[in-house]
């Protein structure tokens, strides 16, 4: 093991890296609005109030506000079910990580995802061990994973992703390691951490889709093989799947393991939800249309294709290899050539959508943005039309696997109408993360095959070429993405600090973004409630003024339309009295880091006369 000291220094750099991304993270300041919802659950269970819904406060009115639309989240993100009001997001997260806030505060909330990220490199360097790649392939497919893929910079991010991302790569990783047979006690436990990542992330469910159809096939050829003399007609061999044969072993055992974890998780939902599959997964089946869940996940599919290979770009030189193999074997083979027909179909009908649904202006920007690089890829592809390419049984899986996982995230992620892009606001692909490890493999293992038998030229074009690909991953994942993880964090703490400091309890927000950023920190001080519509700034003022309270502050989310302060002076006639009558004043307080502030007086009728 001492010959691999390069990966384990790599990973030590990595850890650095890691805790230098954690320090640019202000206290109490989070990635995205997810965090933000998600650490309300985890404080609250932190305190003992061991409810999986965002409890309540005592105070009558502002229940009575939140149930009148005043409430400061809505749907996708915060549902009211049953007189309760649930987060979107699976439960098990916040429960995980609600111990680490109890002793350690805010940044208790970032212990699992950062030691999660450590474990996931810890995990894939054994892995690679195991394949038997050499001290340098190993080193340098972990430098792949650690520095030129998206996944480190959500080490830094209260978010499940690398949870549930080292969950279903032990679990894989137990699975794939290649041997003769499997014990039933691997079955077990590859599938019940497979199994396991779909508690923490709901998108899993494409992975177990996925493996039970491949390990399924695998189950059957093993079985139909068993019945096989070495005269006879073999199934296995015919069907090019003898090396990955051992997978079948048991595999019945490891499917049902999965099932079983999952189910758990299915029961769980129905006790707490009333429903099995959730309470973001109930509104998707009540609004099921198949023609607009179609229609999304083609495009969906065609974005996150895209994206993953934008933020991990060495993975266009196993694209690259793959149509290479395609080109010269589809003269050769019947498979190869039905594969590559089929994918110049599919370009083509992707081109013409993407024209017609974007526009020419997209087509020129992926032209000067990409149009150098597409140049050099045809180039080597012009110059290797002759070399021997071959694809072994395991990288025909990782495709095939990938392929299938990422058709499913498409059918299953529902992108909503309000997001910038498929998995909202992210760096890099998000859903795609547990591919990166075996993307890693597949490249290093490419590389090494396509550089032992290439011809002296071609030889050092693929190296200059694979080159420019590293070196695009390096410098947007570790420079520019380290500038958008800094960017992203900043205008929040000045916010945060204004508010807590300020006398007033009342809280308002134009929009639901802001108070997932804000309330967390502030929750025991503050009471928010969310005010977009005049309508509702009559039910907040009428109702503040019966209990005696004649100010507030309102926050307006910069990225969205803020009106309401335009209404100030506007009289407003009070809904259970129309001789009574108030006014709301709107003073501008400045702005607090990116928000915008206004203090809010209420003035009664009484009071103007």
């Amino acid at each position: 093991m001492i010959r691999y000291g390069l990966s384990w220094f790599i990973i030590g750099a990595g850890v650095l890296f890691s805790l230098y991304l954690l320090g640019q993270v202000p206290e109490g300041v989070y990635f995205s609005g997810d965090g933000g919802l998600k650490a309300l659950l985890a404080q609250q269970l932190s305190e003992g109030i061991f409810r999986i819904d965002l409890v309540k406060p005592d105070v009558e009115w502002v229940r009575q506000l939140w149930q009148d639309g005043l409430y400061p989240y809505e749907e996708p993100f915060v549902y009211y079910l049953n007189d309760r009001y649930y987060i979107t997001f699976p439960y098990p997260f916040s429960l995980m990580t609600a111990p680490f806030y109890a002793l350690f505060g805010e940044w208790g909330l970032y212990v699992i995802p950062l030691v999660s990220t450590w474990l996931i490199w810890i995990s894939f360097n054994v892995y690679c061990y195991y394949l038997k790649l050499s001290p340098f392939q190993q080193g340098l497919a972990v430098f792949l994973l650690v520095f030129a893929s998206n996944l480190t910079l959500y080490s830094g991010m209260y978010w499940e992703h690398t949870l549930a991302v080292l969950f279903c790569l032990i679990g894989m990783i137990i699975l794939l390691v290649p041997r003769e047979s499997v014990t039933i006690k691997e079955a077990i436990l590859s599938g019940f951490f497979v199994g396991l990542s779909a508690w923490i992330r709901s998108e899993f469910l494409a992975m177990i889709a996925t493996l039970t159809f491949l390990v399924g096939i695998m189950t059957i050829v093993r079985l139909s093989s068993n019945f096989q003399s070495d005269r006879e007609f073999n199934l296995a061999k015919k069907m090019k799947l003898d090396n990955l044969l051992y997978l079948g072993d048991k595999g019945w055992i490891f499917i049902l393991t999965m099932y079983a974890t999952v189910g758990l998780f299915f029961i769980s939902n129905k006790l707490i939800y009333g429903h099995f599959l959730g309470i973001h997964a109930l509104q998707i089946v009540e609004e099921f249309s198949i023609i607009r869940r179609l229609t999304e996940a083609w495009e969906s599919f065609l974005e996150i294709i895209v994206t993953f290979f934008e933020y991990f770009p060495v993975a266009c030189f196993s694209l690259l290899y793959l149509l290479l193999f395609l080109i010269t074997k589809s003269f050769q083979e019947k498979i190869p050539r039905i594969i590559f027909i089929t994918l110049i179909i599919f370009s083509l009908i992707t081109s013409v959508y993407w024209v017609n649904t974007h526009g020419l202006t997209e087509i020129k920007l992926f032209v000067k943005t990409y149009g150098i690089l597409v140049i050099l890829s045809a180039i080597w592809l012009f110059l290797s039309k002759k070399e021997d390419i071959k694809i072994n049984q395991r990288m025909a899986f990782i495709y095939v696997m990938s392929l299938l996982f990422t058709t499913g995230v498409a059918l299953l992620v529902d992108s909503g109408s309000d997001e910038i892009a498929v998995g909202g606001k992210q760096w890099g692909q998000r859903y795609l993360l547990i591919l990166l490890p075996f993307f890693s493999i597949m490249i290093v293992k490419q590389l090494k095959l396509f550089l032992q038998t290439s011809q002296y030229l071609i030889k050092y074009y693929t190296i200059f070429l694979f080159s420019i690909f590293l070196m695009i991953g390096l410098y947007k994942n570790i420079y520019l993405g380290t500038d958008f993880f800094q960017k992203t964090h900043r205008g929040v703490t000045e916010a945060i600090e204004f508010l807590g400091n300020d006398p007033r309890q009342v809280v308002v927000v134009s929009h639901q973004y802001a108070a997932q950023l804000l309330e967390s920190p502030l929750r025991k001080d503050k009471l928010f409630f969310r005010v977009d519509k005049p309508e509702n700034l009559v039910k907040l003022g009428q109702t503040l003024i019966k209990n005696n309270k004649s100010e507030f502050i309102y926050v307006c989310y910069p990225y969205r339309k803020c009106e309401i302060p335009d209404l100030t002076s506007k009289v407003f006639t009070k809904e259970d009295n129309d001789n009574a009558s108030f006014q709301v004043i709107f003073n501008s307080l400045g702005d607090k880091g990116k928000y915008a502030m206004y203090e809010g007086k209420l003035i009664s009728r009484n009071s103007v006369n």
